[in-house]
């Protein structure tokens, strides 16, 4: 914290102030490996190769539907060194309702997708965005070290978009599915 004018301000979020990241909609997130290190496999031919790691982080994200019924999963791709997905909350009257058409390879096209609206409320926090990824990067972090890397670890944060509309997503899903062809590694795993 910064101490200014007697008063404590946190250091400013990556969230949008005032949202409630538990509401109705799909959001677009991007985590990052600490320093930008790849853990979790190589692109070759333009198509992801998973480590060992990359291939826990996998399993754990397919396990979010069951563990958090208000949770659709979009589609996603673990890179090697970061983890871009689109995931949806649903409505208390749409949690008994499928919203994807699910396709092979973790892609799927999230249906009804309203324009969000902006909301000064709050709900539950255990059942926010940053909770979920939270606990997704927890449970990685403990398998990964146990099992692979005893010094793995995540960028202390993740960035995320409250996706808009229809056209928003499907040009994110795009983006999604495409990026282990565009990818170029940029950092050194040293």
């Amino acid at each position: 914290m910064i101490k200014s004018k007697n008063k404590y301000q946190s250091k400013s979020s990556l969230r949008l102030q005032g949202y409630d990241y538990s509401a109705e909609g799909v959001y677009f997130i991007t985590i990052l490996t600490k320093n930008r290190i790849c853990h979790f496999g190589e692109v070759v031919n333009k198509e992801m190769k998973l480590s060992d790691a990359g291939k826990i982080v996998e399993n754990e994200w397919k396990k979010t539907e069951e563990i958090r019924k208000e949770a659709v999963l979009g589609s996603w791709v673990v890179m090697p060194d970061h983890f871009h997905a689109l995931i949806a909350f649903k409505s208390k009257e749409e949690q008994n309702r499928n919203l994807t058409s699910v396709k092979a390879h973790g892609h799927a096209l999230l249906q009804d997708v309203k324009s969000i609206a902006y909301k000064n409320t709050f709900g539950p926090q255990s059942r926010n965005l940053s909770a979920l990824v939270r606990s997704f990067k927890a449970t990685c972090t403990s398998k990964i070290r146990s099992q692979v890397n005893p010094n793995f670890a995540w960028h202390k944060s993740f960035h995320d978009r409250i996706v808009r509309n229809q056209k928003e997503l499907i040009n994110i899903e795009n983006y999604i599915i495409s990026n282990p062809a565009r990818y170029v590694q940029q950092f050194s795993n040293t």
